[in-house]
């Protein structure tokens, strides 16, 4: 069994002996750790939410340990100044929230979180030497491709051939995405959706096609996919890390401890529970809550990280690499870029620079910051590029109003601007900003979200995380409805909205 194979790898069962503080903040007076039963391993949304679900009943007998001297993971927000501690901030990470996504939305009103709603705005796209802002306008630069054209919403037809096409029935048969989307949709469609798509990861990595489809289901359940543009998006007033700050104070509140600064080094079975080392401290706990991605789990010792990365399902998971910047302004040049329709463009994306997409905040809290995001870049070899301009900030720079230029200062469709200086530019790389099924799996989303509760047989461990629960959308529902399924499963709780 799996339990003894890994009790025979420890030759003896330690004990208790390191120490930090009770109070669940790191420093020199330290205490010892005891009475955890149950340490949550990461500091991320869903280690948070587990940590306030669990926070009723279990309170002090939580304990979490986060590595950063931060809460949220991948929801990071940053403010202009270090001094600005109680913001503003703006994203480097996930930065919104979708009409359909009701968990998300209901943990707001929970957590006393408010949700703003900019009007629609318009979109710009920029491929193959063209722009346009209505996306039907660019078949002129892809002939060929397989759609009504008196029907119009070119986009959503592929994607409906994607998802409800008769090449569905066979998808398994395909050996990647890649070769599923050229057969639904022919060459010019898969040229369409990859050049002209925010996203090009997606068309670019060697993913399952069964799998991906099943992510696009549930990005069109939580209205993501919107070709009319018409998506309701919603943004937390203090950012998306509004959240970790809240399930945070809640779980506090109830006694949970939280120790910052505390990696743990390594998880390992013993005959009395599991042993959890970090650089401060050596516990004994019988129930282990990892939520960390597969990408931080690599980097954890011991037995129990080991069994788990030897499953063929960790096996199959792929982080996709992700470069965002921030650029702050003294004064907002991007209010002249308007449409035809006196509409202002609030996001955009091209093929002919490495800056891929740009999003310019329009609600109210992150639009009075004069701050954009220039780069949303999942690209890797444009990922690569900016890792090497980052060590040359004024190289970065330049290359970013390049690209500013490129989209913005003349493209026939939108009133021209001219790019000013920036007054600030903060980079920043995701090795693993959201999780897919890499090509030669059989594994459905499915399969990874119920072998998470449990992913050792016997053993009282549980993987909760976006990337055991593959749904890119909004970098955040994900991980919370793997956190939920587990609450269900192991302790049951009766949390709604977590059907795949």
């Amino acid at each position: 069994m799996l339990k003894n194979s890994i009790l025979s790898i420890m030759a003896l069962a330690l004990t208790v002996s390191c120490k930090t503080t009770g109070s669940g903040t790191s420093s020199a007076a330290s205490q010892p750790v005891s009475n955890c039963e149950i340490v949550i391993v990461g500091g991320g949304v869903a280690g948070l939410h587990t940590a306030y679900r669990l926070g009723p009943q279990y309170g002090e007998k939580i304990c979490l340990f986060e590595k950063e001297a931060r809460y949220g993971g991948r929801i990071y927000d940053i403010a202009k100044s270090p001094d600005q501690v109680a913001g503003p901030f703006i994203a480097v990470g996930g930065r919104r929230v979708m009409e359909g996504q009701s968990i998300v939305i209901a943990l707001a009103k929970e957590l006393g979180i408010e949700l703003q709603e900019p009007p629609p705005q318009d979109e710009l796209t920029q491929a193959r030497g063209m722009s346009a802002i209505n996306k039907d306008e660019m078949i002129k630069a892809f002939p060929g491709l397989p759609v009504n054209l008196q029907a119009g919403a070119y986009e959503g037809q592929l994607y409906d051939k994607l998802l409800k096409g008769p090449e569905r029935a066979h998808v398994e048969k395909y050996k990647n995405l890649h070769d599923y989307v050229i057969a639904a949709v022919g060459q010019p469609g898969f040229d369409f959706l990859h050049e002209t798509y925010r996203f090009r990861a997606d068309f670019e990595y060697d993913l399952s096609a069964k799998a991906y489809l099943e992510y696009l289901d549930e990005e069109n359940n939580a209205g993501a996919i919107c070709p009319s543009g018409n998506c309701r998006i919603l943004y937390p007033a203090g950012g998306m890390s509004a959240f970790a700050r809240g399930l945070e104070s809640k779980a506090r509140g109830m006694g949970v401890r939280f120790f910052t600064s505390e990696p743990v080094l390594s998880i390992d079975k013993v005959a009395s529970g599991y042993q959890i080392k970090t650089g401060k401290s050596l516990l004994i706990t019988p129930k282990v809550v990892i939520a960390v991605p597969p990408v931080a789990l690599a980097n954890v010792g011991g037995n129990i990280p080991a069994a788990i990365r030897s499953q063929p399902q960790f096996k199959a998971l792929i982080g996709v690499r992700v470069t965002t910047i921030a650029q702050w302004y003294d004064q907002p040049w991007w209010h002249g870029i308007k449409a035809k329709d006196g509409k202002v463009v609030w996001r955009a994306w091209t093929t002919g620079n490495c800056i891929n997409s740009v999003e310019i905040p329009q609600e109210p809290y992150a639009a009075a910051q004069n701050v954009i995001r220039v780069v949303y870049n999942d690209q890797l070899d444009c990922v690569l590029k900016w890792e090497t301009l980052a060590n040359t900030p004024a190289a970065m720079e330049e290359e970013i109003n390049k690209g500013l230029t490129m989209l913005f200062a003349n493209n026939g469709v939108t009133q021209p601007v001219t790019i000013t200086k920036p007054s600030k530019t903060v980079y920043w790389e995701w090795p693993d900003a959201w999780y897919f099924i890499r090509a030669g799996n059989n594994y459905s989303n499915l399969d990874i979200y119920k072998w998470a509760v449990q992913p050792l047989p016997g053993e009282d461990i549980a993987l909760v995380s976006e990337g055991y629960n593959p749904q890119r959308s909004a970098w955040t529902d994900g991980a919370y409805k793997s956190s939920i399924h587990y609450l269900n499963t192991s302790f049951g709780m009766n949390l709604p909205g977590v059907e795949p």
